[in-house]
Parts: structure tokens; sequence; C-alpha cells
């Protein structure tokens, strides 16, 4: 199994436990082995692999997830979902349709979880539309949802792989980072910018993969084993993304150099009106009206 989570992360960590779990509960029957921090290439190039035969898993940060199963675009529209409680209720409504997904495109779906909210890393404070629009921003290279929803957005961004945008900022092709917290902190963004915006753009939901032709191959204790370990690492990765964020947002940053930005309700409001003209303007592979309006009926409940 592939992923780009960094080695000796709190997300590395979690997945080696998965490994030990496995193999503990299979006797040694079931192995697993990992190649982290993007070794076996970014995401696309990761399914690819996946297809040929070369891989059998991957953990994905997202962008290999929404490309399987699109109803994960739905919360990375600007503005759509506003808190982690709102994210979390949507994956798990969403569940059964995202599986549905995933298995026609022939893998099962042992595992998703938030990664958490995407906010702004910057050079600069950034706390108004006008300052938000005259800069522009790192995103990953494959999150195509991004890139037309904030350019619809009238807000700029700089596609790139993961691994070259700590370089791109310091080259100084763009003022900052659309990235969760956590995710700052792996890849070490938060120790080059100046200042952070917690005013929440989108949600990350990462997952965890197997292709079918390995695991339906798979004794049934061994698939139960794999499952109920997987399980446990979802779980554990929502805990580690809300406790890191909130001990990020709530002082760590701070203590490394970062300083917050305050959000003001006009500033707020401002974002989330252009969020939402932008998602009537997003074409229907990545903003389909008829899940859009189911979401907008999950979010009202």
């Amino acid at each position: 199994m592939a992923s780009i989570v960094p080695d000796g992360t709190a997300w590395a960590r979690e997945l080696r436990a998965l490994v030990r779990e496995v193999e503990a509960a299979t006797h040694g029957a079931l192995k697993v082995k990992l190649y982290l921090g993007g070794v076996a290439g970014d995401e696309i190039e990761v399914g690819a692999r996946i297809r040929r035969g070369q891989l059998d898993g991957v953990v994905s940060g997202g962008m290999l997830c929404e490309e399987l199963a699109p109803s994960l675009r739905m919360l990375r529209l600007p503005g759509l979902v506003q808190s982690h409680e709102e994210s979390t209720y949507l994956i798990g409504r969403l569940r059964p349709q995202r599986d549905r997904e995933f298995a026609r495109a022939g893998f099962a779906n042992l595992g998703d979880s938030g990664i958490g909210a995407a906010i702004l890393f910057t050079r600069t404070p950034v706390s108004s539309m006008a300052e938000l629009r005259a800069q522009r921003y790192w995103i990953w290279n494959t999150d195509q949802v991004s890139e037309l929803a904030l350019t619809a957005m009238g807000i700029k961004t700089l596609p790139l792989p993961i691994y070259q945008a700590g370089k791109a900022y310091d080259d100084q092709r763009d003022d900052g980072f659309i990235t969760p917290p956590t995710a700052a902190l792996a890849f070490q963004w938060s120790t080059q910018a100046r200042y952070f915006t917690a005013l929440p753009l989108h949600y990350v939901t990462g997952c965890l993969l197997v292709a079918n032709r390995a695991f339906d191959g798979l004794p049934l204790d061994e698939q139960q084993a794999l499952r109920a370990a997987a399980a446990k690492t979802q779980a554990r990765f929502d805990e580690i993304s809300q406790e890191l964020d909130a001990q990020l947002l709530g002082g760590l940053f701070a203590r490394q150099g970062l300083r917050p930005v305050t959000v003001s309700g006009a500033f707020r409001a401002e974002l989330y009106d252009a969020a939402r003209a932008a998602r009537t303007l997003l074409p229907p592979k990545v903003g389909a009206p008829e899940l859009l309006d189911h979401v907008h009926s999950l979010l009202a409940d």
C-alpha cells in the first residue's frame, strides 16, 4: 500500500500500527508493506500502479478518493461545509453512495476520515476578499475542484505537485498555501508561512482503499482483520486531525512564529457569498445539481 503521508508523522505512526495489528490478528498470514512519503508517486500515479497490479492499495490524502468517488467532491466545494461536525455528518451520510462508487471503480473502501478544514497560510495577512484576491495560493495540482471553484471566485491559484509546494513558496511563485493545519505541519509549510487565517474554505477527506482483485482473494478472516484494523485507523485519524487542529490553531502555530489573522464577520460573509455564487458556475461533473441539492438537505438536518 502506498501513501503520500510523510514518515515520522502521527499519520505514519497510525499506519504502522495498522500493519502490526493486521499481522498479529492473522498470526502473520497477511502482511502489509507500506510505501510512505510519496515514493510510489503522486496519488494519480499510485492509482495507475494499482490498476497495473504493482500495488494493492492506497491511503489517499483525498485526491484519488475524489477521482474514484465523485460524491466526495461536495466537501471540496468552497463554503459549502463550514464545520467539522458538518463534515463528519456528510461523510457518514454519503458513505453508501461513496462505497458504490468505489466498488464500480474496482476498490473496497476500508475507511475514510476527515483530514480537516483547508485554511490560508500566507506571507502577508489576509483579512478581506480584496486581499484574498490580490494574492496567489498553492493548491494540489490534482485538485481540479478547488482550481475551478476558486477561479470562479476570483482567487488565483498555483496548482503544483505536493512536494513542489514549499520550493514554489520560497521562490516567491506564490504567496501562500491552502491546506489543512495538520498537512501544513506534516509537510513543514507552517515553518515557511508567516500568517494563518483560520477561515474554512473546504474540507479534505482521506480514504483507505484496497483493489477488489487483492481484497476478494483473501480468506474471510483476513478480510475481517484488515477491515477491523482499518476502522480503528480511521477513528484515530479523525481524533488526530481534531486534536492537532485544536492544538495548532490554539497556540502551537503561534509559538512557531505564525501570526493568526482575525476573521471579521464581514470577511466571512463576503467569502461565503462569493463561494455560493461560484458553485452555480461549476460544471456538472464537479457540482452535480442533484447531489448538491441532496447535500443541502443533509446540511439542513
